[in-house]
């Protein structure tokens, strides 16, 4: 009988998918850690790997800090 929890799943605060955060697995460290850190955006948490690679790309997530700074 195998007694091992499944991780906790993660919902992307873009586009709603779930995955798995790497941290909450205890992976150390996280496969986010692999990509560039984005600029925090308060009250948004984690990004699935695809919205976060593609935040990267864009910049968008520069526009989304900068809005909730004013």
């Amino acid at each position: 009988m195998d007694t091992r929890k499944s991780p906790p799943e993660s919902r992307c605060a873009l586009c709603g998918a779930a995955f798995t955060c790497g941290v909450q697995a205890g992976e150390e460290p996280c496969w986010c850690a692999s990509l560039s850190a984005l600029e925090p955006v308060p009250g948004r948490s984690c990004l699935c790997r695809s919205c976060l690679e593609e935040e990267l790309k864009t910049g968008s997530y520069l526009a989304a800090a900068a809005s909730v700074r004013r």
